[in-house]
């Protein structure tokens, strides 16, 4: 019978200390706990960096970019957070840390993957076309997403407002409307 070694099944949340003092040995280790590990150091060379960051292992890249989002270039920023699987504890994703620049962001307005079209509303430049159609996209958290942004129309905020989810009506209300749009809202509220 052959046994898996113990590091390949070790969780490595936080990493091990003694392999991010000296990283270089572990870059290319089978185990992905100290190739996470070693992604941790902010003194890596570049070739390790680079190499780190095409990983297979998701979060051996994503720990690699963000000790080192300097040296993240825009489709590597846009594949490691692509590649990223979503967490249902955190809203935390690398697009949060790494810099997508606006023509990618409004390139990922029309992606099929819902998680990317939420973030072109980053764009603060979002032609209102764009913003337009997000509003109306079928998944409620790309409307969330987009229900809040300055150039999105008075009219396409205040339908919004009447989203059947929850989360979106709440972003719409939660963005700048016009003082009578206001005051109707908390007629309806009872304040």
């Amino acid at each position: 019978m052959l046994l898996t070694p113990t590091f390949r099944r070790m969780p490595c949340r936080s990493g091990l200390d003694w392999v991010t003092a000296n990283p270089l040995p572990y870059v290319t280790s089978p185990y992905t706990c100290f190739r996470r590990s070693a992604a941790r150091n902010r003194t890596l060379p570049t070739d390790a960096v680079i190499r780190l960051l095409d990983d297979q292992d998701s979060g051996v890249r994503t720990t690699m970019a963000t000790h080192a989002p300097h040296l993240v270039d825009p489709t590597t920023a846009e594949r490691i957070d692509r590649g990223f699987p979503p967490d249902k504890k955190t809203a935390w994703r690398p697009a949060d840390l790494l810099t997508l620049p606006p023509q990618t962001l409004r390139r990922l307005g029309s992606d099929p993957d819902p998680r990317m079209r939420c973030l072109a509303p980053r764009d603060p430049d979002l032609p209102v076309e764009t913003a337009e159609q997000l509003a109306t996209d079928p998944d409620s958290t790309v409307r969330r997403a987009v229900a809040g942004h300055p150039r999105l129309p008075v009219h396409v905020r205040r339908a919004l407002l009447a989203d059947p989810d929850e989360h979106v009506a709440g972003a719409a209300a939660a963005a700048a409307l016009p003082f009578a749009d206001m005051d109707r809202l908390l007629t309806l509220a009872g304040v």
